[in-house]
C-alpha cells in the first residue's frame, strides 16, 4: 500500500534528491529501513539511505525510471513493485504487508490462515497470488476495507492484518467480538468469505478457506 506524505524529507537532502520512499511495517507503522533491498529499476543511481531512515535518489533522468522494486530478503514482508506513476513526489510512503510468516506481537488484529481451491476431501490445491483483506462492520453498520491488501503464497498461506485508526469504532457483539470477512480477489474474480467473529487484539490463526465456498 502507498500513502501520500504532506511532510517533506529531511531539510539536509531538499535540494539535491530526486524522490524519497520510506518503508513502514503495515502492522506496527515502524518504519523498515535495513535488511532490505530498494531499486529503482531503469535508474543509474543506487538510493542512499538518509538518517531518518528514507531510501533516497540523487537528481538523475526521471524519465528512465521504470519501475521501484522492494525486495524484503528475510524479512517477513511481501515484495512490493511501484510503477513511476505511483510515486508521490518528493517521499512516497510504502507500507509492507506482512507475509504468512510474520511474528505477529500482542495487540495485533487480523486473521492467518491459507486459501485452497476445494473443501476437502482432498487433494489440497492452493490458491496463489491472490489478493486477501480484512473488511470490518463498524459502529454504523456499515462494511469497511482495512488499509492493507495482503497476498497468498505458493501454498496459499497468507495474512491479513486489520489496522484501526483511533476514530474507527467496530460494531462490538456483548462478548467483545466484531464482525468480519475475508475479501479475496483472484484475477478479475472478487469474492468474500461468510461472516467471522474476531477480538481486537487478537489473531485468528489457522483458518481455512475455499475458493468454491466463498461468495460472490
Amino acid at each position: 500500500m502507498t500513502t501520500r506524505l504532506e511532510a517533506a524529507p529531511e531539510q539536509a537532502y531538499v535540494r539535491d534528491v530526486l524522490f524519497g520512499i520510506e518503508l513502514l511495517d503495515a502492522v506496527t507503522l515502524e518504519r523498515v529501513s535495513r535488511g532490505v533491498n530498494v531499486e529503482a529499476v531503469g535508474l543509474s543511481g543506487k538510493p542512499i539511505v538518509s538518517a531518518s531512515g528514507f531510501f533516497v535518489w540523487r537528481p538523475e533522468d526521471l524519465s528512465a525510471l521504470q519501475k521501484i522494486s522492494i525486495d524484503p530478503l528475510l524479512l517477513p514482508y511481501e515484495a512490493v513493485e511501484l510503477t513511476a506513476a505511483q510515486l508521490e513526489m518528493p517521499l512516497t510512503i510504502v507500507e509492507l504487508p506482512p507475509r504468512a510468516n510474520y511474528p505477529f506481537g500482542a495487540g495485533a488484529t487480523g486473521i492467518r490462515g491459507a486459501l485452497i481451491e476445494t473443501a476437502p476431501p482432498w487433494p489440497r490445491v492452493p490458491v496463489t497470488k491472490a489478493e486477501v483483506q480484512v473488511r470490518w462492520l463498524d459502529e454504523t453498520g456499515v462494511w469497511r476495507d482495512a488499509p492493507t491488501v495482503s497476498h497468498t503464497n505458493a501454498s496459499g498461506d497468507f495474512a491479513a492484518v486489520l489496522r484501526l485508526s483511533p476514530t474507527e469504532v467496530p460494531l462490538f457483539d456483548a462478548d467483545g467480538t466484531f464482525t468480519v470477512r475475508l475479501r479475496v480477489q483472484r484475477d478479475a474474480s472478487e469474492r468474500r468469505s461468510g461472516d467471522l467473529k474476531l477480538k481486537l487484539g487478537r489473531i485468528a490463526d489457522a483458518l481455512t478457506f475455499s475458493w468454491d465456498e466463498l461468495q460472490p
